[in-house]
C-alpha cells in the first residue's frame, strides 16, 4: 500500500513545465510512494498522465473540479 506524501499544485505551469516539475519531484521520492498533483483541466491532464505513464509510473484521476483535476501518482521506477 502506498502512502501519499504530499499534494503539489502544478496549475501555475504550462506545457511542458508541469510534466518537468512532476518528474523532478518524483525523482526525489522512494519507490511505491504516492503523491497528488493538482493540474489544470484540459490537455494538461492527459499530457502529464501520458508522459508519467511512459516513464513507468502509475497514474489515476482522483477528482475533477470546474478548473482543476487531482491526479494520484505512485512512483514505480
Amino acid at each position: 500500500m502506498s502512502n501519499v506524501i504530499e499534494s503539489v499544485d502544478l496549475t501555475l505551469y504550462g506545457c511542458p513545465m508541469h510534466y518537468i516539475k512532476a518528474r523532478e519531484i518524483l525523482s526525489k521520492m522512494a519507490q511505491d510512494q504516492a503523491i497528488i498533483f493538482k493540474i489544470n483541466n484540459g490537455d494538461a491532464v492527459e499530457d502529464v498522465m501520458k508522459s508519467l505513464r511512459q516513464d513507468g509510473q502509475d497514474c489515476e484521476i482522483e477528482s475533477t473540479q470546474s478548473l482543476t483535476t487531482t491526479v494520484k501518482v505512485i512512483k514505480r521506477i
